[in-house]
């Protein structure tokens, strides 16, 4: 299962999908870059930001989604997700990892 949490492993993720659960509602997403921000807080020094898409509806509210893996079972990794707008017909979010 691909873990979001170091700057690492969201890199190797980059491109792939996943299912943002939230409750009983599932929305597909795709990672689509993972930006290295600097020096951080994290154990590893290292803060990023990760930005996905998936579709206008249904949109997602800003908070903590189970990202899982497109086609994987499990808990997931827990993020905190922001919407950051629409672009067409699909809707973007962000990540930060500080």
């Amino acid at each position: 299962m691909a873990q979001l949490t170091t700057l690492e492993s969201a890199q190797a993720s980059a491109g792939s999908a996943f299912e943002a659960r939230a409750g009983a509602v599932v929305v597909p997403l795709v990672l689509d870059a993972v930006t290295p921000l600097g020096q951080g807080l994290r154990p590893d020094g290292m803060s990023f930001s990760l930005s996905f898409s998936g579709p206008a509806a249904p949109a997602l509210a800003q908070g903590t989604v189970a990202l899982v893996p497109a086609g994987e079972e499990g808990e997931g990794t827990p993020v905190f997700l922001v919407p950051v707008g629409r672009q067409g017909e699909r809707m973007l979010y962000e990540a930060i990892f500080n």
